[in-house]
């Protein structure tokens, strides 16, 4: 079945795979956080509870590290798999432009230029593109010749 006949996805249901994401996102960054803290001594263990607190550059270097990880996590989900685990419980992926499965460097340019298509907030600059794409493409996927679509 060519590309064209599945069918490109519009905000709509990237909007919900990208909440489903928005918890991996979660998770990565507490996983950032506590492994920064866990290496600069600022956990505080009480009972059963942990508590990292973190300021100034401890707190930067675990922002940078939720964000490569936040990156890596799609890059390599959408190049493995063509999908993401939100892509996957809503029935979408990641395909290039021919309808193969995107390239290591297609899905690392697509993710990328997922920091251009969230400014200047909410995806507006990702949401505008969608709209006004007749194929549905973020900057992202018009860069790196990539499309959503529904098989």
């Amino acid at each position: 079945m060519a590309e064209t006949e599945t069918g490109e996805c519009g905000v709509g249901i990237r909007g919900v795979a990208l909440a489903v994401d928005s918890a991996v996102w979660f998770a990565l960054l507490f996983a950032a956080v506590y492994a920064v803290a866990f290496v600069t001594g600022d956990v505080r263990v009480s009972g059963a509870s942990a508590d990292a607190d973190l300021s100034g550059l401890p707190a930067q270097v675990a922002f940078l590290l939720w964000l490569a990880l936040s990156v890596e996590y799609h890059v390599l989900m959408e190049y493995r798999y063509g999908q993401t685990v939100g892509k996957y419980l809503v029935a979408i992926r990641v395909v290039a432009d021919d309808g193969t499965n995107p390239s290591l460097r297609a899905a690392t340019v697509r993710n990328v230029l997922r920091l251009v298509d969230v400014l200047p907030a909410f995806y507006l600059v990702g949401i505008a593109s969608v709209l006004l794409s007749d194929r549905k493409k973020r900057v992202g996927d018009r860069v790196a010749e990539t499309v959503v679509v529904r098989p």
